[in-house]
């Protein structure tokens, strides 16, 4: 073979790699280190030199005396004991004129049956700074949307109620055009609440959710049935279901996701009676759960849309709504580590599928 060996090629490669990387033995001795090491060691106020091949690397960690390293020497004892096989820590590591952010990630491996550990320190400061500015803008938008909503509530009520003592105590002094102005104004300021109402539930998915439990999705429906008592029977509605599953989940955000599918299942049937299937199939580790009817059915190049906030595809006189429902199912599928999607074709109803992760068993 021409050139050097593949082996002979892999200091050289891991040396240009920007990671802080090292080797050690099965005591901690550090056998190998690459170029970076020494400039991750400066940036840590730690002596990290070529020459400190041969020395303890718990060590030389335990030295700077932090939390921080002593977090860091800890994991990487369990590493070298075999309590563990991969140790992963996030840490700031700053210096005087900029502040920094490190993974350390250390795990344990075998050649020709001797055994080493594998230390390897990456700069994930642009990651962790975009993710910490992502949640505070999230935290914002989620503080703001909350405040909004809450403060709109309230003027909304005092024009609705004064609309309708206005319509009680004048309606014998109003013509048939300032009844009809004075309801249209009623109507605009109820669904604006409704709307608010959506906004704030829709802002508190993440914020308010509670902690996840096993949640018997069967017992879920049931409840939802039961509210949807009186739709159901006005409509003449048939449901169907096959036998659903157990996952990990909230309860009440789950029980919303099936009362929102449902509602907008029989909202959308067209005329005829409305038909609704309801599905589940196990698929590896996770749960797909489809919600069929027979209805009106959307246009494929608006699958996605249907799922943004506000987004409605009917006019408020062909249906009523808030355009915040199917947005909410999306939200709380995502927070349960799922996907939802829908399949459709104008009067040929539509399917929305949803998954979530199967509990280990």
């Amino acid at each position: 073979m021409n050139g050097r060996e593949p082996e002979a090629l892999i200091p050289a490669a891991v040396d240009t790699l920007p990671i802080n990387f090292a080797i050690l033995d099965d005591e901690g001795t550090i056998l190998y280190t690459n170029r970076a090491w020494q400039e991750f060691g400066e940036a840590n106020g730690i002596e990290l030199r070529p020459d400190t091949i041969g020395t303890n690397y718990l060590t030389i960690t335990r030295q700077a005396k932090t939390e921080t390293a002593q977090t860091a020497a800890a994991g990487l004892s369990e590493i070298l004991t075999g309590e563990r096989e991969l140790f992963e820590f996030e840490y700031p590591c700053h210096s005087p004129d900029k502040r920094r952010w490190f993974l350390m990630r250390a795990a344990s491996f075998t050649n020709s049956d001797q055994r080493y550990v594998a230390v390897a320190h990456f700069d994930i400061t642009d990651r962790y700074t975009y993710q910490r500015r992502l949640e505070e803008s999230n935290e914002r938008l989620q503080q703001f949307a909350y405040v909004a909503s809450h403060d709109l509530q309230e003027p909304l009520r005092m024009v609705t109620s004064y609309l309708q003592l206005l319509e009680r105590q004048y309606s014998d002094d109003l013509d048939e055009d300032a009844k009809e102005f004075i309801e249209f104004a009623v109507d605009g300021a109820e669904r604006m609440e409704a709307m608010i109402e959506g906004l704030l539930t829709y802002s508190r998915i993440e914020t308010q959710g509670q902690s996840f439990d096993s949640v018997d999705l069967e017992a879920v429906l049931d409840d939802v049935l039961t509210d949807l008592g009186i739709r159901i029977d006005e409509t003449g509605a048939e449901i169907t279901a096959e036998s659903l599953p157990t996952v990990s989940g909230n309860a009440s955000q789950l029980r919303q996701l099936f009362q929102n599918l449902l509602e907008n299942a029989l909202q959308y049937s067209g005329e005829q009676k409305p038909r609704v299937s309801i599905s589940a199939m196990r698929n590896e580790d996770e749960w797909l759960i489809s919600v069929s009817d027979e209805g009106i059915g959307i246009d494929q190049e608006d699958a996605d849309r249907v799922f943004e906030v506000f987004q409605r595809l009917h006019t408020h006189e062909e249906y009523e709504g808030t355009g915040i429902g199917l947005a909410l199912c999306r939200r709380i599928v995502k927070r349960h580590g799922g996907e939802i999607w829908v399949d459709s074709e104008p009067e040929e109803g539509s399917t929305f599928s949803f998954t979530l992760p199967a509990p280990d068993t």
